[in-house]
């Protein structure tokens, strides 16, 4: 079951064209291992491929930035032997302009700078609910910072005073927390060029008097693990004051405080 933000994401922005009929994918389902040879494909890998385009193929909405989400197999049906085990390319995913790849699990990840394929979502389900819940919240007054955590290591908010986690939006690289006037959202933003990883974490809120609270939320558990420096804000397309220190208003037509 879907979170009413997801719901009214995709009545309100999503579009839907034909997936790709179920006798071309078995006619055309291949396999290429990890040394480039070509062979069939497995009956797992057919009909993970198949499951994943009758419930998400030909799904479009906007992203983020100026392009939007594509979800389908889009003419291909090849499965490639990753270091997570076989996946397909399945999303055009328009924030990063990059080929999301879809395990036979149905969790989903990304190769990049030819580093083995890092998960970053554990369902489709959960992907979509994250996207449809940044949608609901981009406007929001917010703070931005920027965290090195060790390769690997999911930082870990623990606080009562916190919003309640929003576990439907949650995964591997995707933490939020939410209570209809609050949020705040960890996000893996870069796992390849560095022997660390980069997190962006935000804090929103629709009232920016509670944007200090926030912070001191965020910085109580992640004071260690900060880093200095301006930070490139997705929601806005523009650099964010360093480190959180200010508010980042939303509106680029606006003067910040």
């Amino acid at each position: 079951m879907v979170s009413p933000h997801l719901r009214r994401f995709l009545d309100e922005l999503a579009r839907w064209s034909d997936p790709m009929p179920v006798d071309w994918i078995k006619r055309n389902a291949r396999a290429v291992d990890r040394a480039g040879v070509e062979t069939d494909a497995s009956d797992e890998a057919i009909d993970a491929m198949i499951a994943f385009e009758q419930r998400y193929g030909g799904l479009w909405f906007p992203a983020l930035g100026p392009n939007g989400m594509e979800y389908g197999l889009d003419g291909e049906a090849t499965v490639y032997c990753t270091a997570e085990g076989w996946a397909f390319p399945g999303i055009l995913d328009g924030d990063w302009t990059w080929a999301v790849e879809i395990l036979s699990d149905g969790r989903a990840g990304m190769t990049l700078a030819d580093k083995p394929l890092r998960v970053l979502n554990r369902s489709i389900d959960q992907r979509l609910e994250a996207h449809a819940l940044a949608v609901a919240v981009r406007h929001w007054p917010h703070l931005i910072l920027e965290l090195a955590t060790p390769r690997g290591m999911v930082p870990v908010l623990a606080d009562a005073s916190l919003p309640s986690p929003a576990d439907e939006a949650s995964g591997p690289a995707d933490l939020w927390w939410f209570d209809d006037v609050s949020a705040i959202h960890l996000q893996l933003d870069n796992w390849w060029t560095h022997d660390h990883d980069i997190w962006i974490a935000r804090c929103l809120s629709k009232e920016a008097t509670g944007l200090g609270r926030l912070k001191e939320l965020l910085l109580s558990g992640m004071t260690g693990f900060l880093e200095p420096g301006e930070v490139w804000c997705s929601l806005c397309n523009r650099l964010a004051p360093s480190a959180g220190r200010g508010r980042h208003n939303p509106d680029p037509d606006s003067k910040a405080p």
